[in-house]
């Protein structure tokens, strides 16, 4: 049994990465994804199944190498060198945590259990939240979609604002009495698998891993999903030409980063959604704050996390994302004059 639980383990995640890997290569998803349509040609009640199966045909491969990649860091991670990598008293931490998100091309769901197997590998609260802002907001494929479809210009201008954006977030909540809190919980149950992890073997750490990994996904996904399918109802009847006629000037800039985190969309199709809106009369300063306050803080992604941190922390990076998406914007409006 114990061989068995290893086996699938690594099974899974190397399964999950080959979900990531091959439409990227091949142009082609590896299963079919569910197309719904208009969402308001469907009755009232059904529009959230229809959403959230449409959602899980495009994330389900996704979500498992995600959660068994949480797992195997917080089991497989050395303890000691995570802490001292991404300790929040380090302020390099913060900056480590930014520049090496944008590698993991996965949305702000698929992020929460690589936040919460960093967390219980021993990083610091707030360089692990700077770290779950950064990748969905500005990975790579991201920008380079942006480049392409947008401008390159928004491109860089999204890197700049998500990395001091994810930068200053995480260093706050890391210095407020409830960010602190929540680092010296974390830091204990550290220190105990510090003591346990020494006297374990790799069946041992795999097996863990595939338990830490049901524990993120037990704990996130129902949360991740009610949002999802709470969002779906928000996609269904929000006028986009009612949106883009109030997303230009100042005022734009400010509804763009907040209007974003009900209209959550997977990692990319936020890129789409945007330039539909610019073509719509969006202004660019608007649009740099949505691609930026958006995935950082999505009604799905936030209530998935509160799981794994208290809501008090959850509702403190919110905020601070929201704002940090619209000084972007306003910056970008300024520089360029692009009202």
């Amino acid at each position: 049994m114990r061989v068995f639980k290893v086996i699938l383990m690594w099974f899974l995640l190397l399964f999950g990465l080959f979900y990531l890997i091959y439409p990227r290569i091949t142009h082609h998803p590896l299963t079919p994804i569910f197309h719904y349509g208009n969402l308001k040609d469907y009755p009232f009640l059904l529009i959230p199944f229809v959403y959230t199966a449409s959602y899980l045909s495009r994330a389900w491969g996704v979500f498992i190498f995600a959660f068994l990649l949480g797992g195997v860091i917080s089991s497989f991670f050395p303890k000691e060198k995570m802490r001292n990598a991404l300790s929040g008293k380090k302020k390099t931490s913060y900056i480590l945590a930014a520049l090496f998100a944008p590698f993991l091309t996965v949305c702000s769901c698929a992020m929460i259990p690589v936040f919460g197997g960093i967390l219980m590998a021993g990083a610091g609260i707030g360089p692990a939240v700077s770290f779950l802002l950064m990748a969905p907001a500005s990975n790579i494929l991201a920008l380079v979609f942006t480049a392409q479809i947008i401008s390159g210009k928004l491109a860089l201008a999204r890197f700049i604002g998500a990395f001091f954006g994810a930068v200053i977030t995480g260093y706050i909540l890391d210095k407020t009495p409830w960010g602190k809190k929540e680092a010296e919980k974390y830091g204990k149950l550290v220190a105990q698998r510090v003591e346990e992890g020494e006297e374990r073997n790799f069946q041992e750490k795999s097996i863990d891993a595939l338990q830490d990994a049901l524990d993120l996904a037990r704990k996130a996904l129902p949360y991740l999903l009610l949002g999802v399918a709470l969002v779906s109802y928000v996609e269904a009847y929000l006028p986009r030409e009612v949106v883009a006629r109030y997303l230009t000037g100042l005022k734009g800039v400010v509804l763009g980063a907040v209007i974003g985190v009900p209209m959550y969309t997977p990692t990319l199709v936020e890129v789409f959604l945007v330039k539909a809106l610019i073509n719509l009369g969006m202004s660019p300063g608007a649009s740099l704050a949505f691609l930026i306050g958006a995935p950082m803080a999505s009604i799905p992604s936030m209530l998935g996390v509160s799981r794994i941190i208290s809501p008090k922390c959850v509702i403190t990076y919110a905020i601070l994302a929201i704002l940090m998406g619209i000084i972007s914007g306003l910056i970008y409006t300024m520089v360029f004059r692009t009202f």
